[in-house]
C-alpha cells in the first residue's frame, strides 16, 4: 500500500508558503495551550468566573484535544490531510472569535472545548503534511528542525505574550485579545494553505471506526479529570469514580479493537503499527518528557510569583530564555542528529537532568540574584529540551510507511497532550504537598524557605522524569531499527 503523494520536494515559493501555513498553525495551537494561564486572573475577575471554571477553561482545551487526536489523524488519512487541516483551522479560528466575545464562563468553557476539538483535527495533519511536502530526508530534517523552532517560539509567545497582551490592554478589550489575536492569524493560514498545500492521503482510505472513536473520547477525559481537578477543595465525590469508568472503557476499547481487527476491519489503533518495535517506547518517552515539561512550567510559575513575589508579566518574561533555548536546540538538533543518530535524545535527556539540578543551587542564592540566575538556568533547560523533541518525534516515523504517518502523528500528539495533563497534575500536587498549602492562597506558607523546599522537591521529580525518558530512548536505540517495508500490507 503506498501513498499517492501529490506534493513533491521543492524549494519553490509554493513549497515555502505551504510549509509556512503548517508552521503558523503549529504556532497558533502551541500558543493557545499556554496563553490562558497568564490571563486567567483577569478572566476570573472580568466575567466573573469561579476558580474551578477557570481551571476548566485551561483543562478543557487539553482534554478535548487529547481525546480527538487519533480520530483526527484517521480523518486526514481518509479524506485528505489538506482538507482536514484547513477545516480544523477554520473551526479553530471561529472558536477563537467566540472565546474572545464570550459573555459568561459557561460560554467560554464550551468554546474552549471546541477549540481543543479543532486542534485535534489539524494537529495530526501537520507532520504528515510536512512529510508529504519533503520526502527527501535532508529537506525533511530541515523542515522538522523548523517545526521544533516554532514550538519554542510558541512557548515564548504563549507564556510571555499573554502577560503582554493583558498588560497593554489593546483597544480596552483586556484578556479577550489573547483569543481574538488568533482570528487574523487563522485567516492568513487559510489563505496560504488553500493556495500552496497539495493534498495527501492514504492510497487506500482507512476506516473511521466510530465505536473506537467514541470509546476513546470517553476514556481519556475520564482518566485525566481526577488528575486535573482532584486536588481542588470541595470537589464533588463523583470525580473519583471517573477512573473506574475510564478503566472499564479501556477494557471495552481493547475488546472492540481486537474484534474489529479479527473481522478484517480497520480499527482506530492498528496493532501492527502501535506494536511495531520502538513505537511503544517512543510514545512512553513522549509522555514522560512532556509530563516533566508541563510540571516545570507550573512549579516555576508558582515559585517565581508566590515565592519570589514577581508579578505575572515579569514571571511570563522569565520564560523567554526557555523558549529561546528551545528554539536554538531545535535548530541545531538536525545537524547533531546526523552524527549521533538515535543517541541524541539519550544524551539530550541526561543534559536536561543536569540543567535541572542546577536549579537546586540557584534557589539558594539571594532573592535579587535568583531572578537573573533562574533566567539563565531555565534557558539551559530549554536548550536541552530542544535537542530532544525534534529527533525523538522524527524517530517515530522511521519504522512505518508513509501510509501510516497519520496514525503515528496522531498517536504522538495524543501522547504529548496526555503527558502535559499528567505532568500538570502530578508535579503540581507534589509541589503543593511539600509546600504544605495551596500556592497563591492566603493559607499558603509565606516564608521563602518553604517555597525553596517545595520547588527543590519538584525539581528532583523532574530530574527523575528526564532520566526515565533517557532510559526509554536508550531502549529504542539499543535495538536495530525495523524495516518499514515489513509493515506494508
Amino acid at each position: 500500500m503506498t501513498v499517492q503523494e501529490r506534493a513533491t520536494p521543492s524549494t519553490s515559493i509554493r513549497a515555502a508558503l505551504g510549509l509556512a501555513a503548517v508552521l503558523a498553525a503549529t504556532f497558533m495551537g502551541q500558543v493557545d495551550g499556554f496563553i490562558v494561564t497568564v490571563a486567567a486572573p483577569s478572566i476570573q475577575r472580568d466575567l466573573p468566573a469561579s476558580f474551578g471554571q477557570i481551571q476548566l477553561v485551561g483543562a478543557g482545551y487539553v482534554l478535548a484535544c487529547a481525546a480527538g487526536l487519533i480520530t483526527g489523524g484517521r480523518l486526514g488519512d481518509r479524506y485528505g490531510r489538506r482538507r482536514v487541516f484547513l477545516a480544523g483551522v477554520a473551526v479553530f479560528t471561529l472558536a477563537s472569535l467566540v472565546c474572545g466575545l464570550a459573555s459568561d464562563a459557561e460560554m467560554l468553557i464550551a468554546t474552549r472545548f471546541l477549540q481543543g476539538a479543532a486542534a485535534a483535527a489539524l494537529v495530526p495533519q501537520e507532520l504528515a503534511l510536512v512529510r508529504a511536502m519533503f520526502p527527501d530526508e535532508k529537506r525533511h530534517a530541515r523542515a522538522i528542525s523548523l517545526y521544533g523552532v516554532v514550538l519554542g517560539l510558541g512557548v515564548i509567545c504563549g507564556l510571555a505574550g499573554g502577560g503582554f497582551l493583558v498588560h497593554w490592554d489593546v483597544a480596552g478589550i483586556g484578556w479577550r485579545s489573547v483569543f481574538l489575536i488568533n482570528v487574523p492569524i487563522g485567516v492568513l493560514i487559510l489563505a496560504a494553505g488553500r493556495a500552496a498545500l497539495a493534498e495527501s492521503r492514504s492510497g487506500t482510505p482507512p476506516g473511521l471506526d466510530p465505536a473506537g472513536a467514541a470509546l476513546t473520547a470517553v476514556v481519556l477525559p475520564a482518566l485525566l479529570l481526577p488528575l486535573v481537578f482532584g486536588h481542588e477543595p470541595g470537589v464533588s465525590g463523583w470525580i473519583w469514580w471517573t477512573p473506574v469508568a475510564g478503566l472499564a472503557g479501556i477494557v471495552a476499547l481493547i475488546a472492540q479493537q481486537r474484534a474489529l481487527s479479527g473481522r478484517g476491519g480497520q480499527p482506530l489503533f492498528p496493532g501492527r503499527v502501535l506494536t511495531t518495535r520502538g513505537i511503544p517506547a517512543g510514545l512512553a518517552a513522549l509522555i514522560t518528557f512532556f509530563g516533566g515539561n508541563a510540571g516545570l512550567f507550573l512549579v516555576f510559575t508558582y515559585y517565581v510569583q508566590t515565592g519570589l513575589g514577581r508579578d505575572p508579566l515579569a514571571a511570563g518574561l522569565m520564560f523567554v530564555p526557555l523558549g529561546l533555548g528551545f528554539a536554538a536546540g531545535s535548530a541545531i538538533s538536525g545537524r547533531i542528529a546526523g552524527r549521533l543518530g538515535r543517541r541524541l535524545p539519550i544524551g539530550g535527556c541526561v543534559f536536561l537532568a543536569v540543567a535541572l539540578l542546577a536549579h537546586l543551587a540557584v534557589v539558594r542564592a539571594t532573592v535579587e540574584a535568583q531572578t537573573v540566575l533562574l533566567g539563565v538556568a531555565i534557558g539551559v533547560v530549554g536548550l536541552a529540551e530542544g535537542l530532544v523533541v525534534s529527533p525523538l518525534i522524527a524517530s517515530l516515523f522511521d519504522a512505518v510507511t508513509a501510509d501510516d504517518a497519520g496514525v503515528v502523528s496522531g498517536a504522538a500528539a495524543t501522547a504529548t497532550q496526555v503527558g502535559l495533563a499528567i505532568g500538570f497534575a502530578s508535579v503540581g500536587s507534589w509541589y503543593r504537598f511539600v509546600l504544605g498549602g495551596t500556592p497563591g492562597t492566603p493559607q499558603a506558607p509565606v516564608a521563602l524557605a518553604e517555597h525553596v523546599r517545595a520547588y527543590s522537591a519538584a525539581v528532583a521529580m523532574l530530574v527523575v522524569l528526564a532520566l526515565v525518558t533517557s532510559l526509554l530512548c536508550a531502549l529504542r536505540a539499543a535495538r536495530p531499527a525495523p524495516d518499514p517495508a515489513a509493515h506494508r500490507t
